[in-house]
C-alpha cells in the first residue's frame, strides 16, 4: 500500500477554517474538515459535472454536500444523528427572498414575555444549570416562538438552526475533550442578541454566498447499512468518527435535546453511532484480523474496526468501478498505544478488493502524558476494482 505525503492538505483536515466561511460556519463542528479536502478529492478524480454523483455517510454537518452543491454535483448524505441531518439539509438548501423575508418579519415581531410552557429535558444534567437564568428563558421562549411561528418551513429550520447554533456562546459549559463541563467563571452573551446576531449573519450569508444548485438529499441512516442500490456513486467523501474518548452523542448532546424536545434522543442515538469511544466497546464477536492483537488489549480497536470494516464494504457496494472513497482519518493515541487508523483502515479495504493508498495531510502531537507522540491525520483513498 503507497503512503504518500500533501502537508498543503494541512489547513483543511480540521473544521477551523469554515469558522470564517460563509454557510460552513452557521454551526461549529470542531470534528469537521474544510471542504478543499472535498474539492481536491474532485479535481484528482477528475470528476466536473452535474451527472456525477457524490456519497457521504457520516455527512456531520454538510460539508461535502455543500462542496458537492458548489460543484453542480448531486450529493447524498446520511448520518445516525437527527442533528446532524437538519444541521446539514439547512445549510444545503436553496432559499428564496420569501424565505428571508420570514426571517426579518420574525425578528422585527413583537414577541411577548410570557413564562415558556415546554420542557427541555437533557440525558445528563438538567439543562437550566448550562445557563444564566436569562438566557435559559429567552432559549426556551425562543424555542416556542419557532415552533409558532407563521413562516415557511424553510424560514423555520433558519431560525432553529440560529437558536441550536448559538448555545455555546450562550451558555457556561466548556467542551473540554470527550466531557461537557460547567464552568461558572465563563461569561455568557445574551441569547437573543447573539440570535439575532447569527441570523443576520445567516441573511447575508444567503444574500452575498449562496450558490444554488442541487439540493442534497439528506437521510437520517447508518454507514453500516446503505439503503442505495449497487455501483451508483462516482465518489465518496467522508470521515467516519475517530477512534478516540469522545462520545458525539453528549457533546452535542444539548444541541440535540433542544431540536427534539426528548431527553431520550442522546441515548437512541448513542445506540445507532459507530462504535468509537472507549465506553462504546461492545459484546460483537467479530474482530477484522488485521486488528486481532490490538483488540485483545484494547477491545473498543475491535469493535471499532468491525463497524469500520461494515461501513467500507458497503461504499465499495455502491460506487462505481474504478471510482474511489476519500476516507479524512486521524490516528489515535489510546492508553499510551498509538493505533495507527489510516494504516489499518487501507488494509482492511485491501482484504476487500480494493486498491487504497494513504495521503497524510498533517502530523500533530499528542500530549499524552507523560509521552508527547507524533500522530498523522490522513486521506485514506479506497478505490473499487
Amino acid at each position: 500500500m503507497k503512503m504518500l505525503e500533501d502537508l498543503s492538505l494541512a489547513p483543511y483536515m480540521t473544521f477551523q477554517t469554515n469558522k470564517t466561511r460563509p454557510i460552513h460556519r452557521w454551526f461549529f463542528y470542531k470534528e469537521g474538515y474544510a471542504p478543499e479536502i472535498v474539492e481536491y478529492a474532485v479535481r484528482r478524480e477528475g470528476l466536473c459535472c452535474s451527472d456525477n454523483m457524490l456519497l457521504d455517510p457520516f455527512c456531520g454537518v454538510g460539508t461535502s454536500l455543500l462542496a458537492a452543491k458548489g460543484m453542480a454535483m448531486r450529493g447524498f448524505g446520511i448520518d445516525a444523528s437527527e442533528l446532524a441531518v437538519f444541521v446539514s439539509k439547512t445549510k444545503c438548501a436553496n432559499y428564496e427572498k420569501t424565505d428571508l423575508a420570514e426571517i426579518r418579519d420574525f425578528l422585527n415581531a413583537k414577541h411577548g414575555q410570557k413564562e415558556p410552557t415546554i420542557k427541555w429535558d437533557f440525558e445528563l444534567f438538567n439543562p437550566r444549570a448550562a445557563f444564566p437564568k436569562r438566557n435559559f428563558n429567552d432559549i426556551l421562549s425562543l424555542r416556542e416562538e419557532i415552533e409558532s411561528a407563521h413562516c415557511g418551513e424553510k424560514a423555520k429550520n433558519l431560525l432553529l438552526l440560529a437558536l441550536l447554533s448559538i448555545l455555546p456562546q450562550t451558555s457556561i459549559i466548556v467542551k473540554d475533550g470527550g466531557v461537557l463541563k460547567i464552568d461558572k467563571r465563563k461569561r455568557a452573551m445574551p441569547a437573543r442578541e447573539a440570535f439575532r446576531r447569527r441570523l443576520k449573519q445567516m441573511i447575508d450569508d444567503i444574500e452575498h454566498q449562496q450558490f444554488f444548485g442541487p439540493e442534497p438529499v439528506v437521510e437520517l441512516g447508518d454507514a453500516r447499512r446503505l439503503n442505495f442500490a449497487d455501483e451508483i456513486f462516482d465518489i465518496a467523501v467522508t470521515s467516519p468518527p475517530y477512534l478516540n474518548n469522545v462520545d458525539y452523542s453528549k457533546i452535542y448532546g444539548l444541541e440535540l435535546s433542544l431540536l427534539s424536545l426528548s431527553g431520550e434522543t442522546t441515548k437512541e442515538t448513542r445506540k445507532k453511532l459507530i462504535r468509537s469511544f472507549i465506553k462504546g466497546a461492545g459484546d460483537d464477536d467479530y474482530v477484522p484480523k488485521e486488528v486481532e492483537e490490538l483488540a485483545a488489549r484494547l477491545p473498543i480497536v475491535g469493535t471499532y474496526f468491525a463497524d469500520i470494516e461494515r461501513a467500507l464494504s458497503e461504499i465499495n457496494r455502491v460506487l462505481k468501478i474504478g471510482r474511489s472513497a476519500y476516507i479524512v482519518v486521524s490516528n489515535s493515541v489510546i492508553f499510551n498505544e498509538h493505533i495507527a487508523v489510516d494504516e489499518i483502515l487501507g488494509q482492511i479495504g485491501e482484504r476487500l478488493g480494493m486498491e487504497c493508498e494513504i495521503i497524510v495531510g498533517a502530523y500533530r502531537i499528542a500530549d499524552v502524558k507523560p509521552q508527547r507522540i507524533e500522530t498523522r491525520e490522513s486521506v485514506v483513498v479506497c478505490r473499487k476494482i
